[in-house]
């Protein structure tokens, strides 16, 4: 059982990477706390702030702020468009989600006593969405440069055809091409011949019209459960901490497609294969568990400064990834001088199922914000979280993850997001306006390049007891797929953009 752990984890790096343990680690490091409609209007931005249900989890300093009871709810609607192109054509798709960001709960006991400097402080229950999977693409071009089977004759080179596994214990798409005759040792051919190199009846010829299309579909999400706690000294000194338990569901299904293998200009009477098609389903879920510390310090009545710092959350995961293989020959007669001749028509080969418990520790996440005040009429805050994705570290007791340790190390670095938003108050109507950069985590060694920001805006009014606040959240996403890697660097780029128009409502009441 070991050996097929470790191999899973090096031999699968096709569409989209298939079941590489560090791509996960950094999708769940990369979290990005929703909160409440009056922060997502503001761009994220709210170290500084308090006395929103939202400093619950990214600074429970700001608990200190609050004076009284307080409950809160968030639900918002996700819409989704997204374009794939690949050489030029694209594709779009079109979602809609419902999702609830966030619930809380605040319990204020507030001491106003003249002589004593400790002003109380406030307990926080929170639950909040920080990560969002649900996504989906499709691509679907003309490729007339390589072939996914380029990849398997690429992968299984140095690999004797007696050591793939036996077709019932077959577990990577490498193993299925091979028992779908899509790549076969030159030996087949000739005894002599090595039995460690590989060739393909099918992308040895020019194929002027080779078509890919692949559907990729994401579905789940991370919520953290948070208790915390925020104190108050004077009015001027604020400080927090924070237990988080957050739960993570996380599913992946990818179809992928090839078709048109045309070699009129090589014969005309050649014709092997009509299509062949692989699937990936990819379950992972678990549980994990950090704290959080931060303060606020207000200097002067219109002037905050706040920081926090999140510690790593440790994960324990499950996950289950099986992949499937077919192939529709057209009536191809396959020689075969060790195993003997076949004729091939339809072939389909499904994988052994791998089911994988390990741990994730993601990286520190350290948090500064400020925010002026000019008098009653609002506010400007800016904040800059820093990560260093480099840190994130996989552990495994059936397996080693030392290679994904060594790939996450010399990959990934230190990012930055960058949030900055302004309140102007017209009692009792609030208006907002937000932005943000996320600096999403790169890996150097693909070149693909990855650009995130938000646009945001909003409205709210603020009455004695309740409160309604209403933001409208643009994510423009930019970023680059390859469904497999070739040593030549000749392989597909599909360029992906994905805009996302959130209609976020957060319901208040005090008491």
């Amino acid at each position: 059982m070991k050996k097929i752990f470790f191999l899973a984890a090096i031999a699968l790096p096709i569409l989209a990477n298939g079941q590489s343990y560090y791509k996960e680690a950094i999708r769940f490091s990369n979290t990005a706390p929703l909160g409440s409609a009056r922060i997502q209007s503001l761009g994220g931005a709210s170290v500084a702030l308090g006395a929103d249900p939202s400093a619950i989890l990214t600074n429970p300093a700001g608990l200190g702020l609050y004076n009284s009871w307080e409950v809160a709810l968030t639900p918002a609607i996700n819409i989704t468009n997204t374009k794939a192109s690949l050489n030029n054509n694209t594709t779009s798709t079109t979602g809609t989600k419902f999702s609830l960001d966030q619930i809380s709960l605040v319990l204020s006991n507030p001491n106003r006593a003249e002589t004593d400097v400790w002003f109380g402080g406030s307990w926080g229950f929170g639950v909040q969405k920080i990560n969002d999977f649900n996504s989906k693409f499709v691509y679907d071009g003309v490729n007339t440069d390589n072939s996914l089977i380029d990849y398997f004759i690429e992968n299984a080179d140095g690999i004797p055809a007696n050591d793939f596994p036996n077709m019932e214990d077959a577990f990577d798409l490498t193993s299925l091409a091979y028992y779908n005759y899509l790549i076969g040792p030159w030996n087949v051919t000739d005894v002599n011949a090595p039995d460690d190199e590989y060739f393909s009846d099918v992308t040895s010829f020019v194929r002027p019209s080779l078509r890919q299309t692949e559907t990729i579909e994401t579905s789940g999400s991370q919520y953290q459960i948070t208790l915390g706690y925020g104190g108050n000294f004077g009015d001027v000194f604020y400080f927090g901490f924070n237990l988080g338990l957050v739960t993570l569901d996380y599913q992946s299904t990818k179809s992928y497609t090839e078709y048109d293998f045309d070699y009129t200009q090589y014969d005309s009477t050649y014709h092997p294969l009509n299509s062949f098609n692989a699937t990936e389903n990819l379950s992972i879920n678990g549980t994990g568990v950090n704290l959080n510390f931060g303060i606020i310090i207000r200097p002067m009545p219109s002037f905050r400064i706040g920081a926090s710092i999140t510690t790593r959350t440790v994960y324990n995961l499950n996950d289950s990834y099986e992949t499937t293989m077919g192939a529709e020959w057209d009536n191809f007669y396959y020689e075969d001088l060790i195993g003997g001749d076949t004729l091939l028509n339809s072939t389909y080969v499904e994988s052994a199922i791998i089911e994988s418990i390990y741990t994730l520790e993601t990286p520190v996440k350290y948090a500064l914000g400020g925010a002026a005040f000019l008098g009653k009429l609002g506010f400007i805050t800016v904040d800059a979280e820093f990560i260093n994705y480099g840190k994130a570290s996989l552990d495994a007791q059936e397996f080693s993850m030392s290679d994904e340790n060594e790939y996450i190390t010399t990959n990934f670095g230190n990012q930055v997001n960058l949030k900055a938003g302004i309140e102007i108050r017209l009692s009792p109507l609030r208006l907002r306006a937000g932005y943000a950069i996320n600096g999403a985590p790169t890996d150097k060694q693909d070149n693909l390049k990855i650009k995130r920001q938000n646009f945001s805006g909003g409205a709210g009014i603020l009455l004695d007891q309740f409160y309604a606040d209403f933001a409208l959240v643009f994510v423009d996403r930019n970023t680059q797929y390859s469904p497999y890697l070739l040593s030549d660097y000749s392989e597909p780029v599909i360029d992906i953009s994905a805009n996302t128009i959130r209609s976020v409502f957060t319901f208040g009441y005090k008491f």
